[in-house]
């Protein structure tokens, strides 16, 4: 069938469709795609790369900054231990120790504590306040009772006031001191608090023996954790770039964004867990690496990876700390992907930006053409929106095109239609509005009360008669008035379920009597003539009905009963005396009456 004259014109006419700017459009806008797409998979390439020696690059610092800061310790600790070899230092001479301590604490500014504790319990320690830089001196031994007393300093080293005093202080339970006596050799300890304040720290530890290998004491260096954390905050990774610090148990020893990494529970200081930290980055990232690898003791290399955290891509580096194998920490740096896609997206938002352009020339070109091409299909809309505001008279010229000539025929018929069936809905609207007020007209004139009610026992409307049989000043006084019929206007609340039943039964209630509370709380007599209102699938929807005043219809049944009753009375009272008149004056009582009368009593009786 193809060649035919038909389906060519056919085609001719579907062309007039297609020759609009949408195919050019799409051409544009996946040129525009394709440009972007490239664009920004060229950037998230490079995003990748910079990502990957960012986060090494910090790795690196950390390692050298905490290499550094624990090498010191190490250093102290040998160089006191080789003081006390040389005899350059008498272990047995505080004050001399102290003096040491005093000259040794100002070579190196990151050390916090210099101390030194005996077998036999004393303990000498210089200590630096990290917040004003200041030493101070602390003792316990036997001249202190083995309280800690801690002194403040001049500037020669002397000791001044005292500042404070810590009772029962015993070096050889401590953390630090353990540790070495039982390694007998230098030992960093576990993460413990001062025994001063609630700051977590750890010491590096050595272990004094003499020349018979008799312990004679221990030589140790406190560093805290929170200079680790004020380290970690300083260092430049990106605008939102994190690093942590971790125990391979999870624990959390420092970080960029806690101000601590503990928290105080009824006085007692508890470790915070990542696990269970309020970073969502730090507690999304370690359960990551838990997922990934099993546990954080699997982790023995440095490691890379990305994922979601709130909706935005991470880039998070693992590496064991690597120069100080007593601590098993892992250093864990975090960087959003947003702070790298920053001069990236901006470059990609002007190439969209000028593609952007380009389409827009190619829309506003594709639209001028459409509409000299559209012209006649414009006609039809004007006529549209005019018919829509409400001018029916509207009819279109037929065009040569085919399907906008089919289009106009079909435009004109429907408009003809549409007036038709306005013009008989506004009879129809007509006839409804003037039944509408001929009903409402019945309904507030009517002298019998009409009511519409709900099967749970509210008025739904009211007139006005029924208002005024119940003694309310209005409908609506009585619809809020009155919230359970039953009880409110029922005298005998179980003739409103037989009124229910009625009406579920036959659908209809005529004739039914009732007595009835009115607002003021008399009691008046009711008729009611009620039907059931369902829908269409047979469910009920509420009652209405016509109720009639017949309180003074009842009050003459009662009294023409009571009349009744009277004449009742009268007339048998009457008949009897007809019936006593009439047997006196028979024949038959008069021979009676003689018959008596000739009786002589005494004889009788005798």
């Amino acid at each position: 069938m193809i060649g035919e004259p038909f389906n060519y014109q056919a085609l001719r006419k579907f062309r007039l469709r297609t020759t609009l700017v949408v195919p050019f459009v799409l051409q544009i806008a996946a040129a525009v795609g394709v440009v972007g797409f490239i664009s920004f998979q060229a950037g998230r390439t490079a995003v990748n790369d910079l990502a990957s020696q960012l986060r090494n690059e910090v790795t690196n610092r950390i390692q050298q900054k905490l290499t550094h800061y624990l090498d010191t310790p190490s250093l102290i600790n040998q160089l006191n231990a080789g003081a006390v070899a040389i005899d350059e230092v008498d272990i047995t001479a505080a004050d001399a120790v102290l003096r040491h301590f005093w000259s040794q604490i100002q070579l190196f500014p990151t050390a916090n504590y210099i101390s030194f504790g005996t077998v036999t319990g004393d303990y000498l320690s210089i200590d630096r306040l990290e917040e004003n830089d200041t030493l101070r001196v602390v003792i316990a031994n036997t001249t202190t009772d083995n309280d800690m007393h801690i002194y403040n300093t001049n500037a020669e080293g002397d000791r001044t006031e005292r500042a404070q005093v810590i009772p029962d202080y015993d070096p050889r339970i401590r953390p630090w001191y353990q540790a070495a006596v039982e390694s007998r050799m230098a030992a960093w300890s576990a993460v413990h608090t001062y025994f001063t304040d609630s700051m977590l720290a750890i010491n590096y530890s050595r272990p004094l023996y003499d020349a018979n290998d008799r312990l004679l004491g221990v030589f140790t260096n406190n560093l805290g954790l929170a200079e680790i954390g004020d380290f970690l905050r300083e260092i430049e990774i990106s605008d939102r770039g994190q690093a942590f610090i971790l125990e391979r148990s999870g624990e959390v020893v420092a970080s960029s964004t806690l101000s601590e990494p503990f928290t105080l529970i009824d006085d007692e200081v508890q470790r915070i867990s990542a696990m269970d930290s309020e970073d969502p980055l730090l507690r999304t990232t370690v359960a990551q690496l838990q997922n990934e690898f099993g546990t954080l003791d699997a982790i023995r290399a440095s490691q890379q990876l990305t994922f979601q955290v709130t909706g935005e891509r991470q880039f998070v580096q693992v590496t064991p700390l690597a120069d100080v194998p007593e601590l098993d920490w892992l250093i864990i740096v975090a960087i959003p992907e947003a702070d790298f896609m920053g001069q990236i997206n901006a470059n990609t938002r002007n190439t969209l930006l000028l593609s952007l352009g380009a389409l827009s020339l190619a829309i506003a070109i594709g639209i001028l053409t459409a509409r000299w091409i559209t012209r006649p299909i414009l006609r039809i809309s004007h006529a549209s929106d005019s018919l829509a505001q409400g001018d029916l008279d509207q009819h279109v010229v037929p065009s040569s095109i085919l399907e906008i000539n089919t289009l106009a025929h079909s435009f004109n018929s429907m408009s003809g239609q549409l007036k038709d069936s306005f013009t008989t809905l506004e009879q129809k609207n007509e006839e409804l509005r003037l039944a509408e007020e001929n009903y409402r007209s019945i309904f507030e004139n009517a002298l019998e009360g009409i009511f519409q009610s709900s099967p749970e026992g509210q008025f739904i409307s009211v007139n006005p008669a029924l208002a005024r049989i119940y003694g309310y000043d209005s409908p609506q006084d009585m619809i809020e008035g009155i919230t359970n019929i039953g009880e409110q206007v029922y005298v005998d609340p179980e003739q409103r379920s037989e009124f229910k039943k009625l009406l579920a039964n036959q659908d209809m209630v005529k004739d039914f009597e009732y007595r009835c509370y009115c607002k003021d709380g008399s009691i008046i007599w009711t008729q009611i003539d009620a039907r059931a209102v369902k829908d269409s699938n047979g469910n009920l929807l509420y009652y209405e009905g016509i109720v009639q005043d017949i309180t003074e219809r009842k009050r003459r049944e009662d009294e023409l009963r009571r009349q009744l009753a009277e004449l009742k009375i009268e007339i048998d009272q009457k008949k009897r005396r007809d019936e006593v008149a009439t047997l006196t004056t028979s024949t038959y009582f008069q021979e009676v009456q003689q018959e008596i009368s000739d009786v002589n009593l005494d004889e009788f009786w005798s």
